[in-house]
């Protein structure tokens, strides 16, 4: 991953197998600001504390911060990405391709025993009620913005409360 993985974007890299960013990477949920719903991804992976932190904000959690609460797996410079992604598979693929598939096989089994089935289900069922618990008074001043000025006033109206964040290109350093 490289720059911006924000929202389904983020869901989607975090459920691969291995996730290596570039040290110019940002994930983050911003959509629950705006009565969108959290990914139950964000608690598999770096646990319930860590995944409230980011679901009840929307704050972006930059490269660093996205190792160190194991969000993800390795953080590289930019122009080392894809070599270093590349060089991960040809060590995978040293491994018979059988056993590959039986230790994906029982890993994910493991996560589904555990659950992750059941989560991903429920994970559906509250998104249509978070998309759906919209209130109008919050919403209409979010869409005034964006009647004024596009999408980019709305992303500024919408993120205005929560600047600086702690992490990520919106932070003091």
């Amino acid at each position: 991953m490289s720059g911006w993985c924000l929202g389904a974007g983020a869901s989607l890299a975090l459920t691969c197998h291995v996730t290596i960013a570039a040290d110019d990477a940002v994930f983050g949920q911003p959509q629950v600001r705006h009565a969108a719903n959290t990914d139950f991804i964000w608690v598999a992976l770096v646990g319930f504390k860590n995944a409230l932190r980011y679901a009840l904000t929307g704050d972006h959690v930059d490269a660093q911060e996205a190792l160190r609460i194991k969000l993800i797996n390795q953080v590289v410079p930019k122009a080392e990405l894809l070599e270093t992604c590349f060089k991960f598979v040809e060590r995978i693929a040293h491994v018979p391709p059988e056993t590959v598939k039986i230790n994906l096989h029982i890993s994910t089994q493991g996560l589904e025993m555990m659950g992750l089935r059941k989560a991903w289900m429920l994970n559906a069922e509250l998104a249509s009620m978070a998309r759906l618990s919209k209130r109008e008074e919050f919403n209409k001043q979010l869409e005034d913005a964006k009647k004024k000025g596009g999408l980019e006033a709305f992303l500024k109206e919408r993120d205005a409360p929560f600047q600086p964040e702690p992490f990520g290109p919106n932070s003091k350093k």
